[in-house]
């Protein structure tokens, strides 16, 4: 991989992807991970007596298979429709969270790691519009 000084962009010398679509996945990634821990203590706390162990872990499950396929599609094929489906479902996800920035009360491991799964998923979708990744998704044909 070479960078280009001027830009501040990086050129996959091996057709891979650039610097920010790498990135961006390792930040969905992470953005998982806290979402599981997340979902597991809100789980415990909250939900324990109102919902199905089994339909908790189904919904958990076909969410985070839907955002590993989008991630995929992304970040192997450079798949523009998914690329969009994902920024809209992250920015419908993230936005009530903005709402736990005014929240008065003590701060609860769940609400610190809902902020840090919204900073992350923002900042990963974030990286799919900046120059390399438009570059490498304008060269790219959507399946």
């Amino acid at each position: 991989m070479t960078v280009n000084i001027l830009k501040g962009l990086s050129v996959p010398t091996d057709g891979g992807p650039p610097g920010s679509i790498r990135l961006f996945e390792r930040l969905q990634g992470t953005a998982l991970v806290l979402g599981w821990a997340n979902a597991t203590l809100t789980y415990n706390h909250l939900l324990r007596g109102r919902l199905s162990p089994i339909v908790f872990a189904i919904a958990l499950c076909t969410v985070s298979g839907l955002v590993f396929f989008l991630v995929a599609r992304i970040s192997r094929r450079g798949s523009t429709r998914c690329k969009w489906i994902l920024i809209v479902l992250s920015a419908l996800g993230v936005a009530p969270w903005f709402a736990l920035l005014r929240h008065g009360g003590a701060i609860h491991l769940e609400t610190v790691l809902a902020l840090a799964q919204g900073a992350l998923q923002f900042g990963s979708c974030a990286l799919l519009v900046a120059g390399d990744s438009r570059q490498w998704f304008a060269n790219r044909e959507d399946d």
